[in-house]
């Protein structure tokens, strides 16, 4: 059985598909990882295949009676008073080691040895309720579904929850592919940026804005900049992070529109950011500041488009 699988990603879409084969599950507000039960021990990797065991596995414990191995798929989350994940409090917990974290299981990669990504996701679905139950640790939560999207949807926009996701019943797991067969619906415009440089406050020269970057056909493309969202803990977090990630003087990306005043960094530093919409020029506006993605790589951040599924109608429907 294996440590860690690579993560299926899901496909940003806008429209919920109809047909009897698709089911729809809450879209947790966290850090995808996968807990791996071996021999009675507990292990926890980030999207990445990092061991974040000490880092996101301490509300777990080290061992349990479990006997058969397994490997869940999830998101580590923390909730706020009204029990919906919330992806600031998730940030501030890192550097927090009373704040109570929880897992949330949405597939199942592997069980008793055997890999289980060649089943269809109904079947994984059936078997991840039993390991779950079997497992019975507290804080390792099932992630229930429905097949009613649309009153799902409208009850997490209600509840001012992240987004909805859509998964084909019938698809097997594809481990390391975006693929259509999972499908995410967000209720606002948020995605990850690299954080590509940051301006000064001109009177207390503390961080008065983050410059945002993807990274397009190789190059390093400037997606604007955010000056709301932070705490005052973040700017001095951010002021240490800098020193650290600056570049040498005169050294740039390659595209550098509105670039005035800007310290660059070392592409390495991942932020989660809000917004309403993309400029003409794809600069975000209405931007917030949500927290920085340790777990994330700063070569794996794109622009996520909502792709033309048309194409794919007959099969995924």
């Amino acid at each position: 059985m294996p440590d860690f699988t690579p993560c299926q990603l899901a496909t940003a879409a806008s429209i919920l598909p109809s047909a009897p084969n698709w089911l729809f599950e809450p879209k947790y507000d966290g850090y995808r990882c996968q807990l791996v039960v071996r021999e009675g021990k507990l292990q926890v990797f980030t999207r990445n295949g990092i061991d974040w065991t000490d880092r996101l596995g301490r509300s777990l414990p080290a061992e349990v009676a479990h006997q058969h191995d397994c490997v869940l798929d999830g998101e580590i989350c923390v909730l706020d008073p009204n029990g919906r994940p919330d992806f600031g409090l998730l940030c501030k917990s890192l550097s927090d080691r009373n704040a109570q974290l929880s897992f949330f299981a949405f597939d199942l990669i592997a069980s008793s040895g055997n890999r289980l990504t060649a089943l269809p996701l109904f079947a994984r679905k059936q078997l991840l309720r039993d390991v779950v139950s079997a497992l019975d640790i507290e804080h390792v939560n099932l992630v229930e579904h429905t097949s009613d999207g649309q009153a799902l949807s409208e009850s997490l926009r209600i509840g001012g929850w992240e987004g909805v996701m859509a998964k084909d019943g019938h698809a097997p797991y594809q481990p390391g592919v975006r693929s259509p067969t999972w499908r995410k619906f967000k209720f606002t415009r948020r995605q990850e940026f690299i954080i590509a440089g940051w301006r000064p406050d001109q009177t207390t020269a503390h961080v008065k804005s983050i410059v945002l970057a993807t990274i397009d056909n190789g190059d390093l493309t400037l997606r604007g900049s955010v000056g709301s969202g932070f705490s005052r803990k973040q700017r001095e977090q951010f002021a240490k992070l800098f020193a650290q990630a600056a570049l040498s003087v005169g050294a740039m990306p390659s595209r550098t529109d509105n670039s005035d005043g800007v310290w660059f960094l070392r592409p390495e530093l991942v932020a989660e950011i809000e917004f309403l919409e993309f400029s003409s020029k794809g600069c975000v506006r209405g931007a917030s500041f949500m927290g920085l993605r340790d777990d994330k790589l700063a070569t794996d951040v794109r622009l996520e488009t909502l792709p033309d599924l048309t194409g794919l109608a007959s099969l995924y429907p």
